[in-house]
């Protein structure tokens, strides 16, 4: 009788000396779940589409080929593992160069109707308000030899002149764009908030990867945080603890 899938792992692991919390630290996978996989105890284990991540990152440890392992588990438990795609909620934010454009007919339509609108107001307030009175003239100086050329007042030091608040809170805050990466073979439930709308809540699949440009503020709710890689304009950004965690990124800081 040829051995079962978790007998051909745990004999492969024996064999090279290796104990299940070094396996757990190469593969990132909780030592409970590799010690179900090789004692067959399949209803330990989530769905089929983790246990293939399982089994791939398991056999890259131990050095197999997983293919192998993948059809001992379908002859075992009667499950095809299918790599299908992960249809992904509707994003409220879009990701970064794929907005959404309106036909050329319709937006024409729209720019007709708003250039109808504003010429109908514009004439509206124009007969309301009656002929226009014509400018004063000026009074001329009597004696201009003796005027005093105006000096500008300068500003105060510390008294901000009108827009300087604006400018400031505008300066204090810098927008950045947020990209998420999915490990390999891996999979993670996130739901990603941007500037206070939701831009993803699902699963997103191992090797996928998203961008969001923020102007204000986004929050990272993350299922499996060894899986997701978070960046901040290129640079990697550290997930807090949490169970799970949730990671908050200010345009401010």
């Amino acid at each position: 009788m040829s051995d079962t899938l978790g007998q051909v792992l745990e004999k492969t692991r024996r064999s090279l000396g290796r104990s299940l919390p070094e396996a757990e630290a190469d593969t990132r996978i909780r030592a409970r779940l590799l010690q179900a996989l090789e004692r067959g105890e399949y209803e330990a284990l989530p769905s089929p589409a983790y246990v293939k991540g399982y089994v791939i990152s398991y056999a890259k440890f131990l050095g197999l080929d997983a293919e192998p392992l993948l059809e001992l588990y379908e002859q075992e438990t009667g499950q095809a593992i299918r790599t299908e795609p992960v249809r992904l909620p509707e994003q409220v934010v879009a990701p970064r160069g794929h907005g959404q454009h309106l036909p050329l007919r319709t937006g024409l339509i729209v720019l007709g109707v708003l250039v109808l609108l504003v010429t109908g107001v514009w004439g509206v307030g124009r007969a309301l308000r009656g002929p226009e009175a014509p400018p004063p003239i000026p009074a001329i100086p009597e004696d201009t030899s003796t005027a005093e050329p105006s000096v500008p007042q300068a500003a105060s030091p510390g008294v901000d002149g009108p827009g300087d608040s604006e400018a400031r809170e505008s300066a204090e805050e810098t927008p950045f764009t947020l990209r998420v990466v999915i490990a390999t073979d891996s999979a993670s439930w996130l739901r990603i908030t941007v500037d206070g709308l939701v831009a993803y809540e699902g699963t997103m699949a191992g090797g996928q990867t998203q961008e969001w440009e923020v102007a204000e503020e986004a929050s990272l709710r993350i299922g499996r945080p060894t899986a997701v890689t978070v960046y901040r304009d290129g640079e990697q950004v550290e997930i807090p603890p949490g169970d799970p965690p949730t990671l908050v990124l200010s345009a401010s800081e």
